[in-house]
């Protein structure tokens, strides 16, 4: 059984990508014990080797239209698509209101090879045009099943009007496993990070206002400037109360590098000395140094569902319906502030995880095990249509 995957930005260096690409590996592979998984990527070598799984080129539509390796490209697609018994749409939001050539590219191959198409746990964003409404109610019409990530998710694909249940189950990487906490501790050390103390973590991410660049909802410069100074004055106050204050990069290639967002956050922050986990991280590594912190501050979302899979408290910023539709799935919906809100909101949700640590921790594991419940039952809905 050979199913072919895309979606998501696999191969681009996302720590949160390649995260949902691992932890969907471990669950095709639970439920369809002889699977075998391909997913298109921008560097297959790179997704072979730290996903484990087998990578093809990803090609533009565009690319394959022009040039002598049009043709040459065009094979590639067919015959991957066409050695596949089935294609599984996955990643972190493939659904949105622009990107409409790309997207019915790679949605219409599988209809036309006769291929089962399935949306497995994937994010939606916004649609407002009548454009965007109509293709993406005509492609996804196509599909076998369809289950989301969050609610929010589900509430934009209901309301393009697909006609078919949509299920909410949650985010596959909460099937990654970490590595073992003393590599955490060594690559923490590894930064100049003293690891004797109580250490916070801080995962900011680029916001603009050229949001599609981002691939973030749309935000106004005094939202963001907002959300920047938050998590600054945030980081303050850690530092006030004594910890290790650890700034961790998951996604470092332009222009989307987090480096950029943290040189603006540290160059705002009035206490304490931050440190900046150097060198590119795995996901599992990541995972690991998360799991080894009181607290994470969490603007990239998987920084947040690596944590709380851990059971390790989160807060966060409210500037995306992704953020907001985890942290409400994870039963800590009131620990995430508005991008509006004034420094102190975010300041006083950190106060309250770090006072109310052992009851958030007991939330967010028994709210994760949920979700993985959700996740399997869906596999097994898969496998099912699959004749497994």
């Amino acid at each position: 059984m050979k199913i072919l995957v895309f979606g998501g930005w696999f191969g681009s260096r996302n720590l949160g990508d390649d995260a949902i690409l691992i932890g969907l590996r471990e669950i095709l592979h639970q439920a369809l014990p002889d699977v075998e998984i391909v997913a298109f990527s921008s560097e297959p070598e790179y997704t072979m080797r730290v996903c484990g799984v087998g990578a093809v080129p990803t090609r533009s539509p565009r690319s394959m239209l022009r040039g002598d390796a049009a043709a040459a490209g065009a094979a590639s697609y067919l015959s991957a698509f066409n050695e596949a018994d089935a294609c599984l749409v996955s990643g972190g939001t493939p659904v949105y209101d622009y990107g409409h050539l790309t997207r019915g590219f790679y949605f219409s191959f599988p209809r036309l090879l006769g291929k089962q198409l399935f949306c497995f746990g994937i994010g939606a964003k916004p649609i407002r045009s009548r454009t965007g409404r109509q293709l993406i109610r005509l492609l996804l019409r196509q599909t076998c099943l369809i289950s989301t990530r969050d609610e929010p998710s589900r509430a934009i694909l209901e309301g393009v009007g697909i006609g078919k249940p949509i299920k909410v189950t949650g985010d596959s990487s909460l099937f990654m496993e970490p590595l073992d906490p003393e590599a955490g501790l060594r690559r923490l050390a590894q930064s100049g990070i003293d690891v004797t103390r109580p250490m916070a973590a801080i995962c900011p991410r680029v916001l603009s206002t050229d949001y599609r660049s981002h691939y973030h909802e749309e935000l106004t410069a005094d939202a963001i400037s907002n959300t920047r100074l938050a998590v600054a004055r945030a980081a303050d106050h850690l530092a006030e109360e004594g910890y290790e204050v650890v700034f961790i990069p998951m996604h470092t290639v332009p222009p989307d590098d987090d480096r950029r967002e943290i040189e603006a956050i540290t160059g705002l922050m009035r206490r304490g000395e931050p440190r900046v986990v150097e060198g590119g991280l795995l996901p599992q590594e990541a995972m690991a140094i998360l799991g080894l912190m009181e607290l994470v501050v969490g603007l990239r979302l998987h920084s947040l569902i690596l944590a709380a899979a851990q059971g390790v408290p989160v807060v966060t910023v409210d500037y995306d319906s992704k953020i907001r539709g985890f942290m409400e799935l994870a039963g800590v919906g009131d620990f995430a502030c508005r991008s509006g809100d004034k420094p102190e909101g975010l300041i006083d949700r950190v106060y309250r995880a770090l006072t109310e640590g052992s009851e958030l921790r007991r939330r967010l594991r028994r709210s994760c095990e949920e979700m993985r419940n959700r996740i399997m039952e869906e596999a097994r809905r898969v496998a099912a249509a699959l004749g497994r």
